[in-house]
């Protein structure tokens, strides 16, 4: 394949969790903190894009980590340190619809605002979901809370079986699986690449400027939406299907080979 000249990329958009945040050791390895720290020190924009919310980020003591902005809650919710700068909430009308369907068969599910969490019931599957992606329990609230303020992001804990009754009674939604109980549920209007789109607009951005690194079902529309399209060595095979360049895993320098393939980086 082509590699750009280092001047092409001026910006790169990395998904968190396995691209940047390890789950093996629960941190940024040292070899990705530096790399970013010397992308940027180049002059070369850094954007987290996940589906995280900045309360989790929290809670991970990420939410001052040093780059350009985030792209947050799948493309609903994008700020940098002057603050929000592109926001989708889900359609007031599906989250009445989901809280009505919650009340007639009640399966865990997490509710995400701009600033905050709650979920409407827990249980064993729910905790050790949250501890497997190393983040606690959110307060438990009844969902029709969800009905007082708008709601960026929905986790319903079901399986496809109970999940699908519901969702095809929701209007103005799109829906992401991240293990077999879990999905991520939020407006048609956004995705991380609408969140990319809006970045590169408010930073000059083209396209062709842009390098993308995954390595989950989710990250088909973060590369989609960037010029260049790298996968983690840990990246699922569709993503590794899409990229054009593989990388070695998370835990063995695996964004920093990214960048150094790219030119961006010496060895």
């Amino acid at each position: 394949m082509n590699i750009p000249d280092k001047k092409t990329i001026r910006a790169v958009f990395l998904d968190l969790d396995g691209t940047v945040f390890s789950h093996t050791s629960g941190t940024i390895p040292s070899s990705a903190e530096k790399a970013i720290a010397a992308l940027r020190t180049k002059g070369i924009l850094v954007f987290i894009a996940t589906g995280r919310h900045i309360q989790e980020l929290k809670w991970l003591k990420l939410d001052d980590f040093p780059v350009d902005g985030w792209i947050t809650v799948n493309g609903a919710y994008c700020y940098n340190n002057k603050g929000m700068y592109y926001s989708k909430p889900i359609d007031a009308a599906d989250i009445r619809t989901l809280v009505v369907a919650l009340s007639a068969d009640p399966f865990p599910c997490m509710f995400l605002t701009d600033t905050e969490i709650f979920i409407n019931m827990d249980d064993a599957r729910v905790r050790a979901s949250q501890a497997k992606i190393h983040t606690p329990m959110p307060d438990i609230r009844p969902a029709e809370s969800a009905l007082e303020q708008e709601i960026y992001m929905l986790v319903p804990y079901a399986e496809d079986s109970r999940w699908q009754p519901v969702r095809e009674k929701l209007k103005h939604v799109q829906d992401t699986r991240w293990t077999n109980l879990a999905l991520d549920v939020y407006s048609q209007r956004c995705g991380k690449d609408q969140g990319i789109r809006a970045t590169c607009r408010l930073y000059g951005l083209d396209e062709s400027e842009t390098l993308a690194v995954g390595d989950g079902p989710n990250d088909e529309a973060l590369l989609n939406a960037c010029g260049w399209k790298a996968a983690m060595g840990n990246a699922v095979e569709e993503i590794k299907k899409l990229a054009d360049f593989v990388s070695t895993d998370i835990d063995n320098d695996g964004l920093k080979n990214v960048f150094v393939h790219y030119g961006l980086l010496e060895e």
